[in-house]
């Protein structure tokens, strides 16, 4: 499975967690150091990503969403 830096970033973050949620301000903060606009749906496109190399080919949703807030890695 190939990720690009950014996408790598996002995924470890997300490890690092242990199945809390992480918002996304704090991956814009952390990743990108705070410097684009928060209102875009980049860090969407790169959710989008992950889960497509990481879930799509075995059929898992490993990758949670709660709305308005951000993400979190579940393997149950």
């Amino acid at each position: 499975m190939n990720l690009t830096l950014r996408a790598y970033q996002i995924l470890v973050k997300l490890l690092e967690q242990k199945g809390e949620f992480v918002s996304k301000q704090v991956l814009v903060t952390e990743i990108w150091g705070g410097s684009f606009d928060f209102n875009t749906n980049t860090i969407e496109v790169y959710i989008s990503f992950i889960r497509n190399k990481l879930d799509k080919p075995f059929g898992k949703n490993t990758i949670k969403t709660k709305v308005g807030y951000g993400y979190y890695i579940d393997f149950n």
